[in-house]
């Protein structure tokens, strides 16, 4: 299989602008707050309306926003929802809104999964909740969620996967083992396919081809036909680890295989994705254009050494990959796509040596914490692929106690065309710490007219450094100012722009508790956050992009 990998280094380098894009925010009317562990959004861009579902122990409350009157339209409690039920996700499939929860009957031998349709417009359920299916057997027995990379986050037991096109949803389980021994038992998976009316395509449980010793799932995927995908490590010499082997001849100890499932006929078909020179670090499964199916990630060499932070270089990420294969299990090509020096040497740390050679001994990579974030595959085919340097420290304080604290560092940015070749590649500067259960680390990304939006909280020392200089940490509860890195995607320029500080907004209010998941875009020149404002009130800002 021909391997290509592609450089542009004129499209690499650097480039900064403070200009172009503004923005300009409108505050609502304050209402009163809703508290809750889980807050979850919801808009229509077509009107420009949101809904939040908030979820405080056992009650759930729907929550209407008008964002062209600024003004909060209506809420609806369900004190009975939760009561003897456990709250599993809600999403979007097309035009339709679901809320899907779990429920353990009585008798402990039944477990069924529930969806209830929500009127978006009159901020209310539509019905009283249509069974999906149900799991028998005894307590023991019942499902564990399967967490693919780019699996929809779930609070359950349940994991959804939606296809590109939103129109079929693939709701799995996995069962508990009979066999406590790992390289005696095979998983077996429940999994089942939806239309946006919640008909029922396909479902099954499905016994897997290999031990649970020898194989360890990746990722998951679902098509706009209901065909359920699979990504899988199988490893060559029994181990449950990864691992390169040792001396000049370095190969993996795993392949990665792409499972094609037949739920009614409870039948896999496998397609092996052999590896030579590179190591998949990270990988995620998704439907690509013109029946294929796209596996992209992030990848290594085989070359040995040691870093910062008792990591090995294998932990280092050298570079995103992209592996496209059509759905009957031919491998079309395979392309790596290798980080340049110049990205690495973009800013060092303090007293840090530049990388001249990759993998020099005294090797300070920027990436040895890389984790793949999200995958946008655009209208026109092409791919936006977002990794995070991501990582946490634990310390023990004079009383023994145990500390943790989370890193979220720079962003790695990537753009791929629908014939594989690179655009830009782009290390976007950022440096964060926080606590581990803290919402306001991390970045979100709206695309909007052609530009790609990376919000994120920043320390105000970094408001002007350019790409090339070395920004100062932001401490979560610290103050802070809402940032983005505006990204051209035809030309990878890119722009940083303040959006606004939380702690003052132009009318002097303060507001609080900020969270990346509470950015949501309404309408394609305008997105909207909710904070809270104190004296047992919120606010919600319509922000208008310029």
């Amino acid at each position: 299989m021909k391997i290509i990998i592609h450089l542009l280094p004129l499209l690499l380098l650097p480039l900064l602008s403070i200009g172009q894009n503004s923005f300009d925010y409108t505050i609502s009317r304050p209402y009163p707050v809703i508290d809750g562990q889980t807050k979850l959004y919801f808009s229509d861009i077509t009107t420009e309306k949101a809904l939040s579902i908030k979820i405080d122990s056992k009650d759930v409350y729907l929550q209407n926003f008008d964002t062209k009157n600024m003004k909060e339209t209506g809420r609806k409690k369900y004190s009975d929802l939760l009561q003897d039920n456990e709250f599993e996700h809600a999403t979007w499939v097309q035009d339709r809104l679901y809320f899907f929860y779990s429920h353990l009957d009585r008798t402990k031998e039944n477990k069924q999964i529930i969806a209830r349709q929500i009127d978006f417009d009159k901020c209310q359920f539509v019905d009283n909740g249509n069974v999906l299916f149900s799991i028998k057997g005894k307590k023991a027995d019942f499902s564990t969620a399967l967490f693919g990379k780019s699996t929809i986050e779930t609070a359950g037991s349940f994991s959804f996967n939606l296809s590109r096109d939103k129109s079929k949803l693939l709701i799995q389980y996995r069962k508990a083992p009979e066999v406590k021994i790992e390289k005696q038992n095979y998983d077996v998976l429940g999994m089942y396919v939806f239309d946006k009316e919640m008909n029922k395509l396909a479902g099954n449980e499905i016994k897997m081809p290999y031990t649970e010793k020898k194989m360890d799932n990746v990722d998951f995927a679902v098509d706009s036909e209901g065909t359920p995908y699979m990504l899988a490590k199988v490893y060559k010499d029994g181990s449950t680890k990864d691992s390169r082997g040792s001396g000049d001849n370095k190969k993996a100890n795993y392949i990665m295989e792409l499972f094609k499932v037949d739920i009614p006929n409870k039948s896999i078909k496998t397609t092996k994705i052999e590896l030579t020179n590179n190591f998949i670090k990270d990988s995620w499964l998704y439907e690509g254009n013109e029946n294929t199916i796209y596996c992209t990630g992030l990848y290594n060499k085989m070359i040995g050494g040691q870093i910062i932070g008792g990591n090995t270089k294998e932990d280092n990420a050298d570079g995103v990959f992209l592996f496209r294969l059509d759905k009957e299990g031919g491998i079309i090509d395979k392309n790596f796509y290798e980080i340049p020096l110049e990205i690495l040497n973009q800013y060092t740390r303090s007293g840090g040596k530049k990388v001249d050679e990759k993998k020099d001994k005294d090797d300070k990579s920027e990436f040895a914490y890389l984790e793949l974030m999200e995958v946008y595959n655009q209208s026109d085919g092409s791919l936006i692929i977002l990794g995070e340097q991501r990582f946490l420290v634990e310390s023990y304080s004079s009383r023994g106690q145990i500390r943790t604290t989370v890193y979220r560092n720079d962003i790695l940015m990537t753009k791929i065309d629908t014939t594989g070749n690179l655009v830009w590649m782009k290390k976007l500067p950022k440096r964060q710490a926080g606590s581990r259960f803290g919402n306001s680390l991390s970045f979100k990304r709206l695309t909007i007219n052609g530009i790609h939006y990376l919000f994120f909280i920043d320390n105000d020392r970094n408001l002007k450094l350019s790409l090339n200089e070395r920004p100062a940490r932001h401490i979560e509860g610290l103050g802070g100012l809402l940032t983005a890195y505006c990204i051209n995607d035809q030309t990878g320029e890119v722009q940083k722009r303040l959006i606004l500080n939380p702690a003052k907004l132009k009318n002097g209010m303060e507001v609080y508790q900020f969270g990346i998941d509470r950015i949501l875009k309404i309408s394609n020149a305008a997105f909207f956050i909710e904070f809270y404002k104190k004296g047992k009130e919120d606010v919600f800002l319509k922000v208008d992009v310029k």
